[in-house]
């Protein structure tokens, strides 16, 4: 039976299909194999002997490979190939890396920098409402919601539909119920945002009221809108600096789902410094992320290393000033 793969690394190969066929859907791992497929080949094509691909073999690759196909499908077999790049790294074989080819239909995420996140928390820390605004209790919500979405992970919705009978305050776990896929799961987080949110949960009067939300409106059986948190945190970002207004098409500007973006990356990050290989991190940071598929958390990592690498720093660098000492103080109506 002739061997699927016939260069020097055809062993490598094989057992990394072998894991990418547990990870990826039928569609996804077919278009793969097919990338990995060709690259075997031209390997095998030119003779490669030592168990080592330079710069100038996978350059040569890939315009060999660009021949008469879109730059789009250029970008998908550049991505797929960086996949199994990687794992030979991880291996302990010396390979050239590739930037990721970036195309019109490119998404790009707004990674948070260090001192941004810093300005941002600064602002929610210190944010007053107007006068005309009903909801006494904003003044705390945002300061609390935005370390949520950033230390958590979580979906705008999924945080403002949060009651304060799904957190297990013993477990330090957070029951999400109302998810884009709906599906209910678990949400873990550390100590010292459990002592936030225990202290955020008795200064806003609801920490026994388990029908409550976490972030309410005047009256605590509605939780706060969407419309109503975006609105606030575009006035953090204009005050902290942070523009939309000069963003290429394929890239996303500063908004609230980037502190998933960015919480995604930075775990990552954590993970590989702390010796985490990819293709055990990105599975549990699936998981916990509530993707359906580990193509879709892929996405939130595929241009980190190339375009964010001033922002891909370790995470307990920053998670302590995110944390400082703030006093939720009741708020009187008036």
């Amino acid at each position: 039976m002739p061997k699927a793969y016939n260069s020097v690394f055809h062993e490598e190969i094989e057992i990394h299909m072998e894991l990418r066929k547990e990870e990826l859907g039928n569609e996804a791992y077919r278009h793969y194999k097919r990338t990995v497929k060709l690259f075997d080949d031209y390997l095998y094509q030119i003779g490669l002997k030592k168990k080592e691909i330079s710069e100038f073999i996978v350059e040569e690759w890939i315009k060999e490979v660009s021949k008469g196909i879109s730059i789009n499908t250029v970008s998908q077999h550049v991505h797929y190939i960086r996949q199994l790049l990687l794992y030979l790294v991880n291996c302990g074989y010396r390979c050239f890396i590739p930037k990721t080819v970036i195309t019109r239909d490119t998404y790009i995420p707004y990674l948070y920098s260090d001192k941004e996140l810093e300005n941002i928390f600064i602002l929610a820390d210190s944010l007053k409402a107007p006068h005309v605004v009903k909801n006494v209790y904003i003044e705390n919500e945002m300061p609390m919601l935005l370390r949520l979405l950033l230390c958590c992970g979580l979906r705008v919705g999924e945080a403002l539909n949060i009651k304060v009978g799904d957190i297990d305050f013993q477990r330090n776990l957070i029951i999400l119920r109302v998810t884009k896929k709906y599906k209910q799961r678990l949400v873990p987080y550390n100590e010292k945002l459990a002592d936030i949110i225990y202290r955020y949960c008795a200064a806003m009067g609801i920490l026994t009221d388990s029908r409550a939300y976490l972030f309410p409106t005047i009256d605590k059986d509605i939780p706060l809108t969407s419309n109503t948190v975006r609105n606030y945190f575009k006035e953090i970002l204009m005050s902290a600096g942070i523009r939309n207004d000069r963003l290429k098409k394929y890239e996303r500007g500063a908004c609230l789902h980037c502190f998933r973006h960015t919480f995604a990356v930075r775990s990552f990050d954590k993970n590989e410094r702390n010796g985490i290989q990819a293709c055990d991190s990105i599975p549990f940071l699936s998981t916990y992320l509530g993707h359906d598929s580990l193509y879709e958390t892929e996405k939130y990592l595929k241009y980190s290393a190339d375009y964010f690498a001033d922002t891909i720093i370790r995470f307990e660098a920053f998670a302590g000033d995110l944390f400082p000492e703030v006093t939720f103080e009741e708020k009187k109506k008036n």
